[in-house]
């Protein structure tokens, strides 16, 4: 086997354990969530000061299982087919995994090019996804809803409230009927603390972000970390590209054509 077969080899091989590990990892968490959720989150809460998972719906945790163990699973065997492939040199499943890597590669470049090419509709729908969120959140005496929790963390992080205003709480249904008009997370605060007491129901531009949507605050963190954005996406392809490329290289050094069957990349 020549140098490069022998660096496209273990680069695969090193490549694909990371993610067979992670794969696993994800697969063995949704599994135990679903088996016995309350075993996994009071181990997790004795580390995680928050208590976040304690806090989140149990109907939440149940959707989040689900999603981990789906991608889980994708990435656990996607990963065991690309090091199997190179280690064991098996043609067949090298060619499949540099398939299922491209098909990957294609969907990720059709969904960027319609969120460019539908802009308008991919910012209504953004919108809209955000603003059916927000009818999940609860008042701040009963902050148990995972929705409420992430809401209150993008508004005191991106100094926001709402996806486009504070209006945007009157869509839920245990906000409307509490005597305040935004959140504590839309204030301003010092050390954790109103600035102003009264600014949950008397909010104004001078003690509070109510009018900055967050979906603007969102766009702008973006446009001002493009060039990361952008650095992350070209990265990541690039990456994808050299993984297809070295498996459908180690495919062809490990096909032996027979008889008058020749292969151009053959080693």
């Amino acid at each position: 086997m020549s140098c490069t077969a022998q660096f496209a080899k273990c680069f695969l091989c090193l490549f694909n354990f990371v993610f067979f590990i992670a794969g696993g990892a994800a697969l063995t968490v949704g599994i135990w969530l679903v088996v016995d959720s309350s075993t996994f989150t009071n181990l997790v809460s004795k580390v995680d000061e928050l208590d976040v998972l304690t806090k989140t719906d149990p109907d939440v945790i149940k959707t989040i299982s689900y999603i981990l163990i789906v991608t889980g699973a994708l990435t656990f065997i996607v990963s065991f087919m690309g090091y199997c492939g190179a280690m064991f040199e098996s043609r067949c499943l090298l060619c499949i995994y540099g398939i299922l890597i491209l098909a990957i590669l294609i969907l990720e470049c059709t969904v960027v090019g319609l969120a460019f090419g539908l802009n308008n509709e991919t910012e209504h729908g953004v919108r809209e996804l955000l603003k059916s969120t927000i009818k999940y959140y609860a008042t701040n005496e009963d902050k148990t809803e995972a929705v409420t929790l992430a809401w209150d963390a993008v508004m005191n992080q991106m100094k926001c409230c709402g996806v486009d205003n504070y209006m945007d709480f009157q869509l839920s249904s245990n906000w409307s009927t509490a005597d305040k008009s935004i959140p504590e997370a839309c204030c301003y605060k010092a050390n954790k603390i109103l600035q102003d007491p009264y600014c949950t129901t008397r909010p104004s531009l001078s003690n509070s972000y109510y009018m900055q949507g967050c979906y603007n605050a969102l766009v702008n963190a973006i446009k001002e970390n493009a060039a990361i954005v952008i650095g992350v996406a070209v990265t990541l392809a690039f990456v994808e590209i050299l993984v297809i490329i070295l498996a459908l290289y180690l495919a062809c050094c490990y096909w032996r054509p027979q008889h008058v069957l020749t292969c151009w990349c053959c080693c």
